[in-house]
């Protein structure tokens, strides 16, 4: 639970920063920085689980990520749009 748990955190709040830090050191126009930080906050998606079947590594844990990512999402996305539609 602690790695479904940490890999939600990452893809939820971690990607997101470091999407707009990188888009702000670049010095993207406010429309780029937007959709980049958007792409960025979005839950984890099917493919991870895709992969991690054909592969046969972390099924459970990259099934639960995808799971509680994606009901997470409903909360952090519209914060991660507050946020960019502020910034400009």
């Amino acid at each position: 639970m602690r790695s479904v748990a940490a890999m939600s955190a990452l893809k939820l709040l971690a990607m997101p920063a470091v999407a707009f830090a990188m888009a702000k050191l670049l010095n993207l126009p406010p429309i780029v920085t937007g959709v980049v930080v958007l792409f960025a906050a979005m839950p984890t998606g099917a493919n991870a689980y895709i992969f991690a079947v054909q592969y046969q590594r972390l099924v459970n844990p990259v099934s639960g990520a995808v799971a509680l990512c994606t009901l997470l999402a409903a909360a952090t996305l519209p914060v991660v749009v507050m946020v960019v539609a502020g910034v400009r």
